[in-house]
């Protein structure tokens, strides 16, 4: 069994034959994560879908078909947490919003590229949050959704490397850092969110959105220095104050909270 989240309820491990025994405000926002990934991995699978013929080889073809096709499993394995509660999948998710971070049109293959090694990996943050949430269906689910989420971060890295390669691909991943690292950032939400303290509480996160975005963002700005060559502050603060004049709701935020 996955490790809980330590959380200030005493909470312990949740099933579903004991889930809409809990706490209101627990299983309202344990539903609402839910909820955002249905819409959320559906739409995120058909934005991609556009990008199978961007890719420049059969092989790359292949590993974003792939991606696109695990996409669509994340919806259908997210929708199935809901259905084995006995909802209506389309009636919880039908005023749903999907993620903010899909807003941003993907135009290119560096696009879909740096998007996939940076947007994907900070969805994998969040991830490894959900993965010790105290209910168990959705830690399974989350898991599972994780380990393929690295697999597409990695498709992200290969192709980058690719385009690092020549003059005009090292450009291209320069202007593409630049659009997609601020929704990168941005989907952490807001610092002062005070659902993210209610998921805190609950044990569905383990740390404030503030502290999940810095995390992140030393880990791409060593890699984006040091292997892609694009220059950036040294920390996520000062990235939004010098390249994004201090206005990071600009950009994509992530509507979990």
């Amino acid at each position: 069994m996955l490790q809980l989240n330590p959380n200030q309820t005493g909470i312990g491990n949740v099933t579903p034959d004991d889930f809409f025994t809990q706490d209101d405000e627990f299983t309202k926002l344990q539903l609402n994560i839910i909820a955002i990934h249905v819409v959320s991995e559906e739409f995120g699978a058909d934005t991609f879908e556009q990008s199978i013929l961007r890719a420049p080889t059969a092989d790359m073809k292949m590993r974003m078909a792939k991606t696109v096709m695990e996409e669509y499993g994340h919806h259908l394995r997210f929708r199935k947490l809901l259905e084995d509660l006995k909802l209506d999948w389309k009636e919880v998710t039908k005023n749903k919003g999907h993620l903010t971070t899909f807003d941003v049109p993907i135009d290119t293959w560096a696009d879909q590229m740096v998007f996939l090694a940076l947007v994907d990996r900070a969805a994998a943050h969040q991830f490894r949050h959900f993965i010790k949430s105290p209910y168990e269906p959705f830690r399974r689910a989350c898991q599972e959704t994780l380990n393929e989420e690295y697999g597409h971060v990695g498709l992200g890295m290969d192709g980058v490397k690719d385009l690092l390669r020549t003059p005009e691909g090292k450009a291209e991943v320069a202007k593409s850092v630049m659009k997609w690292l601020p929704v990168g950032l941005a989907s952490f939400g807001n610092p002062n969110s005070k659902t993210n303290e209610r998921y805190r509480h609950w044990g569905l996160k383990s740390d404030t959105n503030e502290g999940m975005r810095e995390t992140y963002y030393q880990q791409v700005k060593a890699f984006i220095t040091k292997e892609w060559g694009v220059p950036l502050p040294e920390t996520a603060d000062e990235f939004i104050q010098q390249k994004l004049g201090g206005n990071l709701s600009a950009h994509a935020i992530y509507v979990a909270g």
